[in-house]
């Protein structure tokens, strides 16, 4: 954090780059180290999936009038702090230094815009902490259930059948913040994660197919 700030001095100032010319554009902070009363958010980590859904779809819907964005977070499964900046749609976000031993382990969110709405903002941040619940609709959102057979991307074109062993799996060979939609085990006993809930990656089993298929042409 120290060496954001100091490449970056108004890193955190939910001022820094708001114009005096027209009244919509404002700046909005999300804080979970703010007093209770002036609080707009709960406190805990962030799921690193979730943050990354919600800040491409807020690029993506209002990246042109979204001037700027800039924070530290704290991310669930991460010994490190997540830093990031975005102006317009570029984005740009990285874990840095390690939080310290006695440091509140907070997120901070500055947004500066047009025509921002706070509680909106807030909610959207709520959304995407690692809370049971919201964790739960993570999950339910998945297309296959333990128990399902599938097949998985092993290679550049290569798919090999298996059977899904748990779902938003973490352990800790896996890098800071990841959380896999599923472990899969397959055929060979050999147990795999995958890295995304997408046909590119894990697929529904088709009739027909052998126990490892190679892909011809197009997916």
């Amino acid at each position: 954090l120290q060496r954001a700030l100091k490449a970056s001095p108004t890193l955190l100032d939910a001022r820094e780059g708001e114009t005096k010319h027209d009244a919509s554009v404002t700046s909005v902070s999300i804080d979970q180290g703010a007093a209770r009363h002036m609080r707009t958010v709960q406190q805990g980590a962030l799921d690193l999936a979730l943050l990354q859904s919600w800040i491409s779809q807020l690029l993506e819907e209002r990246g042109g009038d979204m001037y700027r964005m800039k924070g530290v977070l704290h991310i669930a499964h991460a010994e490190q702090r997540f830093v990031y900046h975005a102006v317009h749609m570029i984005f740009s976000g990285s874990f840095d230094e390690p939080w310290g031993d006695d440091e509140p382990r907070e997120s901070k969110m500055v947004f500066i815009g047009k025509n921002l709405d706070g509680e909106e903002l807030a909610a959207s941040f709520n959304d995407c902490l690692a809370t049971r619940g919201n964790m739960k609709v993570k999950e339910e959102a998945l297309r296959f259930a333990v128990g399902e057979q599938v097949e998985c991307r092993t290679g550049a074109d290569t798919w090999s059948r298996g059977e899904v062993l748990a779902r938003n799996y973490r352990d800790e060979s896996m890098p800071p913040g990841m959380v896999s939609p599923y472990q899969v085990e397959l055929s060979g006993g050999h147990l795999i994660w995958a890295p995304a809930d997408c046909d590119s990656v894990i697929r529904s089993v088709k009739r027909g197919r052998g126990e490892e298929t190679r892909t011809r042409g197009r997916e």
